[in-house]
């Protein structure tokens, strides 16, 4: 009964625990432990840590100070291997564990995984360089749009003046239209900088997708670009600022078919999920379901250096963009309590994922 409760106690704790013996043959490795390795019990049992982990990694290095000299060690942040071979930022801290005699007869390590610490604090500076971003655009914005004002008046009484005449009326269509690009553009920075104010209500989030697939309809077609749905017909209203959310979508919609300038598949998928930032942490409020929907092109994928910053304003990997409409999609999610994550892989296309509350 006693191991049973042991056995439970570790299978319980939301940080790994990894133990070993004198000869470093693992002894312990809880629930975890296999879901931050994605190693399981069975198949670590009896080998040594050495086998699973680098002989000079932190772990194998603080395990093996703690049994040789029966002192604790810990370590702030250290990476370990986690599933598929990708680096995760994990705090160890090591006790021995000694037998009747008092000598050291094992060693046990706690790793509390950083990764969901790490990405919340990412957010915390994102949102305080949009914040910023968004005051600067605000002063700009208002210092470029009056005259700016003036210059499309004065190239409308131009066109006035020269008539229907069609070597000088090419010349002031072309003025025009950037005279309306810019005034686009100005419309991006004053709505990085106004606070949002939502207007929240029970929103069915495929006819959403639909509205926005069918303004996409032409630009698609033009690109050899394919709309594939994957919907879930189970999926529940969401809450939502209609306006908002169709302006998220839209965007992210004609980002991924300008991906793909010679064509390919655009795939929207929804489905009931677990928003990022809360898929390890236990509130105690049972688990935080949202309403997940992907946009995912095959197009070239994001840049290596820019895939961390690709939600900060100003970043682009467009040779004309801006770079505020995926800034502009994250704050409105974020105003929504949501999330926003890109996955991108160089040549094979980028997935953007969308995280939405339940309208309760």
């Amino acid at each position: 009964m006693a191991r049973l409760d042991y056995e439970s106690f570790l299978s319980g704790l939301p940080d790994a625990v990894v133990g070993v013996d004198e000869a470093f043959r693992i002894i312990l490795w809880n629930s975890a432990a296999e879901a931050l390795t994605g190693k399981s019990a069975r198949r670590v049992q009896a080998r040594t840590l050495k086998e699973i982990f680098a002989p000079d990694s932190s772990l194998a290095r603080h395990l093996s100070e703690t049994l040789r000299t029966g002192e604790s060690r810990s370590e702030a942040e250290a990476m370990i291997e986690g599933v598929d071979g990708r680096p995760i930022p994990v705090s160890i801290v090591t006790a021995p564990i000694t037998g009747r005699s008092g000598n050291v007869e094992a060693a046990v390590a706690v790793l509390r995984d950083l990764s969901r610490i790490r990405q919340l604090e990412e957010e915390v500076r994102r949102g305080e360089t949009l914040a910023a971003a968004g005051r600067m655009a605000v002063g700009l914005a208002h210092e470029i749009r009056n005259p700016l004002g003036a210059i499309r008046g004065a190239v409308q009484l131009l066109k006035k003046e020269l008539g229907e005449e069609a070597r000088w009326r090419e010349y002031t269509d072309v003025l025009m239209k950037e005279v309306d690009r810019v005034n686009r553009i100005l419309e991006s920075l004053l709505d990085l900088g106004r606070p949002v104010q939502l207007r929240l209500g029970p929103l069915n989030l495929h006819q959403l997708l639909e509205r926005v697939a069918l303004l996409s309809e032409e630009m698609a077609a033009s690109r050899g670009v394919r709309i594939v749905r994957r919907y879930d017909p189970s999926l529940p209203p969401i809450l939502a600022d209609e306006d908002r959310i169709l302006q998220v979508f839209h965007n992210l919609v004609r980002n991924a078919i300008e991906a793909m300038p010679r064509g390919g598949r655009l795939t929207l998928t929804t489905r009931l999920s677990m928003s990022p930032l809360f898929a390890k942490v236990n509130l105690g409020t049972g688990a935080r379901h949202f309403v997940e929907v992907q946009v995912a092109d095959e197009g070239e994928g994001i840049p290596e250096a820019l895939r961390d910053k690709i939600f900060d304003p100003f970043v682009t990997t467009k040779e004309r963009g801006l770079g505020l409409g995926l800034a502009l999609c994250h704050r409105i999610l974020e105003e929504h309590k949501g999330a926003i994550q890109v996955e991108s892989v160089p040549g094979k296309g980028t997935t953007v994922s969308c995280f939405l509350p339940i309208a309760r």
